[in-house]
């Protein structure tokens, strides 16, 4: 006898894996909006729930909850400087709920603030962070190393990388407008003039590259072998250092070398132009100043050892530093000096000069707040490694990257850690360069008419 047996089986109307959902950092955050996020669990329905409290006592009218389906949305008519919080929660098609995800804060911020940071890295990436948390926006990936520091004008952003391209990115999106290839490695950092930008390759090649990527000009003078020094561009000039001790200008328009200025030895140190004056630092120990149009030589003031540190001019005072780990003031004109203060390594870092305070980097690993009249020490926050990039300030806020992988975010007052933005590799000669919600951008531009 045959003895069948009929297993009893489910009705299949299991719902997907029931498990809460995993809320996420913001995106697009801005004065009066910003983008909740959450990761989708296979849920039929989400539940969002958005307070001013972390309590969600005071929920945001609308969201108290709002169900959604999809695993974002975009809040606006917020209120700018103000705290908000969000979490969700899974819902089935039953209607039953999970417990609620993580919560997350969102600061919305200052609409005359600061909006993003950008640096570079040894990682071979362009970061963009919130100015306000430190969080990742975007990263833009090259075949090479990143020294370069980035240079924001007519809304588009320009950095070069050891990769040999001058990079023109969307500063909002991270998206590339254009490449130009350069004849070697870009150490230095794009300058940008009325039609064209201008940058530097390693083999000694200085470029004229137009606003749409095209070659307006290029030269390399024959004395020239290696270029250390980022170009600078002021009142149709641009100015170059060299390793073969000269300092170049060459005509904008056209790339002719309208004069050459010797020094003592090899320059890294970026010119600064201030006063119908262009300064520039050299390895002979020596801060030289000539004259913009002419390259008549003014005058020279020695160091204990190289001045790698580019020069920066405020209220009639040139602020550098040196090897001989020390920061110098100046009598712009003169040359005389106002004082010396010393730190516990070298000083490649540019100065910046902010509401009477100049602020450098030093090798000991510590940036350094400076008075700008009399060079006391006012305070020193210390990071994990050698400070080699120069810091920027903004709304109150010093930006200053490090060989510890960050980006550091300091009170400009204190020196006290706002927040700490990890890259994957080392932040080495690559600056800050900051871009405020109104549109403004503040770079580590080494003229003093720039900053």
């Amino acid at each position: 006898m045959l003895i069948f047996s009929a297993a009893c089986k489910k009705e299949n109307s299991a719902e997907p894996p029931f498990v809460s959902p995993v809320a996420l950092d913001a995106t697009n955050i801005m004065p009066s909006s910003f983008t909740a996020n959450w990761q989708s669990d296979g849920a039929a329905s989400y539940n969002l729930f958005i307070a001013t409290d972390s309590a969600f006592t005071h929920p945001v009218n609308g969201y108290n909850p709002k169900s959604l389906s999809k695993d974002s949305i975009t809040l606006s008519g917020l209120v700018p400087n103000t705290d908000y919080y969000y979490e969700v929660v899974g819902v089935n098609s039953q209607g039953k709920v999970t417990i609620a995800s993580n919560i997350i804060h969102v600061l919305t911020p200052d609409p005359s603030g600061d909006r993003f940071v950008y640096i570079g890295s040894e990682d071979k990436n362009l970061y963009c962070f919130y100015a306000g948390t430190g969080a990742k926006v975007w990263t833009f990936a090259t075949a090479g190393d990143i020294e370069s520091s980035a240079t924001i004008n007519g809304g588009v952003l320009y950095f070069g990388s050891t990769d040999q391209r001058l990079n023109a990115l969307n500063p909002i999106t991270g998206a590339r407008n254009w490449f130009f290839l350069t004849g070697g490695a870009n150490l230095t950092s794009p300058s940008v003039g009325t039609d064209a930008v201008y940058i530097a390759s390693y083999s000694g090649t200085i470029y004229g590259v137009n606003l749409k990527g095209g070659k307006k000009w290029s030269a390399q003078p024959s004395g020239i072998s290696l270029i250390f020094s980022s170009p600078t561009y002021s009142n149709g000039i641009v100015y170059i250092g060299g390793q073969d001790n000269n300092l170049y200008a060459f005509d904008a328009e056209t790339g002719a070398v309208k004069w050459t200025a010797p020094t003592g030895d090899t320059i890294n140190s970026s010119p600064a132009v201030s006063g119908g004056i262009v300064y520039v630092g050299s390895s002979d120990k020596k801060l030289w100043a000539f004259d913009a149009v002419t390259g008549a030589f003014k005058w020279k003031y020695g160091t204990g050892d190289s001045v790698l540190s580019s020069p920066t001019i405020s209220n009639g005072i040139v602020y550098f530093g040196s090897f001989d780990n020390s920061l110098y003031a100046l009598d712009a004109v003169t040359g005389g000096k106002k004082w010396s203060t010393a730190t516990g390594g070298r000083i490649q870092s540019s100065p910046v000069v902010s509401n009477g305070i100049v602020y450098a980097g030093s090798f000991d690993g510590k940036l350094y707040a400076f008075d700008a009249v009399g060079g006391a020490i006012k305070w020193s926050t210390a990071t994990g490694g050698r400070i080699l990039s120069s810091p920027v300030v903004s709304n109150g806020v010093v930006y200053v990257g490090s060989y510890d992988n960050k980006l550091y975010a300091m009170s400009a007052a204190t020196g006290a850690i706002k927040w700490t933005a990890t890259t994957g590799g080392q932040i080495r000669m690559s600056s800050p360069t900051v871009l405020t919600y109104p549109g403004t951008a503040v770079m580590p531009g080494v003229s003093g008419d720039v900053q």
